[in-house]
C-alpha cells in the first residue's frame, strides 16, 4: 500500500495521469529510492523524511538536471553550477542555485504535509522551517545580529569620545569593540544567506569575540601595566585561536568540538568575570558588569528552550540576540567608567608619591 501511495504521489508531482502500467521509469526510480531510504516519519527529522526527500529529488530531477555538482543523498550530478567554484562572495550570497530554491519549496511542502497530519513541526539540517523576507534566510536573526553590531558601534564612539588615548587598556578595549563589530558583522550576514564558507567565518568570529573578552579578563586581573604577561596571555589566545581554526578547517567541521570550545571558554570567561566583580564590589560601577553577566547568561537559556519559529520568522535563537542587543550600552559604561578608575587612581598614586617627595626634600633642608 505504501508503494501505491508513493507511486501516487510522485505521479501528481510528474504532472501523470496514474494510468497502471504506463507510469514514467523515474516514478520507479524514485519509489525504489524512498523505500531504500525509509524511516519511520516519526524519528526523524524533516529532511530525512520520505516527503522531503521525495519532493527533493523530483524536484531536482525536473528543473535541475543542466547542474554539475555530486548530491550528497541521491549520489547523482545535479546541484550547482559548474562555475560556483569561480563566483566572489558577493555573488554567492547574493544569488541562489537551483538546488538551494528545491530544497526551500521541498521544505516548506514537507512542513505543511507534517502539519496537516498534526505532527511535530520538523527540522531541516539542524533548523528550524523561515520565511524568506527581502531574500533573508533568518530575517529576525539578522535584525537583532544589526541591532548588536550598532550597540558596539556606539560603544566605540563611547570609548573613543570619553576617555583620552592614554587611558590604561584603552588601545585594549578599543581593539575588543572592532572584534565584537566583526563577529556581529559576520552574524548577520551568516543568517542571511546560510552557505558553508559565511557559516564558517560567523563561527570563528564568533570564538574570536568569547576569546578576546577572555584575554581582557586577563589582563585587567593582573593590572594593565605587566608588560610581560600581558604579551604570554596574547600570544597564548592567538595560538588558540589558529589552532581551533586549523583543526574544524583540516576535516570534516566538527560541531560538537565548537561548541565545547566556546561553551568552555565562554563559562571561563563569565565565571573570572564574576570573581573579579565580587573582589572589586566597593566600587559601585561594577554592578553595571553584573547585570551584564547574568542578563547574558539568562539569555542563554533561550538556547535551550527550543521551540519552532513564530509566524515563521522569530526562533529562541533570534530572540537570545535580541536579549543580548541591549547588553553594549551598560557594558561600555562599565569600560569607560573602569578605564576611568584605573587613571584616577595612577593620578592619585603619582600625586602621593610627588607629597612624599616634596616632604622629604623639606625635612633634607
Amino acid at each position: 500500500e505504501k508503494f501505491h501511495q508513493l507511486k501516487l504521489v510522485y505521479l501528481v508531482m510528474l504532472g501523470g495521469k496514474g494510468d497502471v502500467g504506463r507510469e514514467p521509469a523515474v516514478v520507479w526510480l524514485c519509489i525504489a529510492v524512498s523505500a531504500f531510504l525509509c524511516q519511520a516519519v516519526q524519528a526523524s527529522s524533516g529532511d530525512r523524511s520520505n516527503e522531503f526527500r521525495g519532493c527533493l529529488y523530483v524536484c531536482r530531477f525536473n528543473n535541475c538536471s543542466l547542474e554539475l555538482t555530486q548530491d550528497p543523498y541521491y549520489g547523482y550530478t545535479s546541484l550547482d553550477s559548474a562555475d560556483a567554484s569561480t563566483e566572489g562572495l558577493s555573488a554567492l550570497l547574493s544569488s541562489r542555485s537551483c538546488s538551494d530554491e528545491c530544497r526551500y519549496h521541498c521544505m516548506w511542502h514537507a512542513t505543511m504535509l507534517f502539519l496537516g497530519e498534526n505532527k511535530p513541526t520538523p527540522q531541516f539540517y539542524g533548523k528550524w522551517p523561515f520565511i524568506r523576507v527581502l531574500g533573508l534566510d533568518e530575517p529576525a536573526s539578522v535584525l537583532f545580529s544589526l541591532l548588536n553590531l550598532l550597540g558596539h558601534c556606539a560603544g566605540l564612539r563611547r570609548l573613543r569620545t570619553s576617555l583620552p588615548k592614554s587611558a590604561p587598556m584603552y588601545s585594549t578595549w578599543q581593539t575588543y569593540s572592532l572584534v565584537c563589530i566583526n563577529a556581529w558583522l559576520w552574524s548577520a550576514v551568516f543568517h542571511a544567506r546560510d552557505i558553508v564558507i559565511t557559516e564558517r567565518l560567523d563561527y570563528f568570529s564568533a570564538f574570536s569575540m568569547v576569546l578576546y573578552s577572555l584575554y581582557t579578563l586577563c589582563l585587567r586581573a593582573v593590572g594593565p601595566d605587566r608588560t610581560h604577561v600581558k604579551q604570554s596571555v596574547g600570544v597564548a589566545c592567538v595560538a588558540l585561536f589558529v589552532y581551533h581554526i586549523w583543526y574544524l578547517s583540516n576535516k570534516r567541521f566538527d560541531y560538537g568540538y565548537n561548541m565545547k570550545v566556546n561553551v568552555t571558554v565562554g563559562v571561563c570567561n563569565g565565571i573570572g568575570w564574576l570573581c573579579w566583580c565580587y573582589l572589586r564590589r566597593a566600587r559601585p560601577y561594577v554592578l553595571k558588569c553584573v547585570w551584564v553577566l547574568l542578563v547574558a547568561a539568562a539569555g542563554m537559556v533561550l538556547e535551550l528552550a527550543d521551540f519552532p519559529p513564530i509566524a515563521w520568522v522569530l526562533d529562541a535563537h533570534a530572540l537570545w540576540h535580541l536579549c543580548t542587543a541591549p547588553l553594549p550600552i551598560p557594558w561600555y559604561r562599565f569600560i569607560v567608567a573602569d578605564c576611568k578608575y584605573i587613571l584616577e587612581k595612577k593620578e592619585r598614586d603619582y600625586m602621593l608619591q610627588r607629597a612624599i617627595y616634596e616632604e622629604e626634600n623639606r625635612r633634607l633642608k
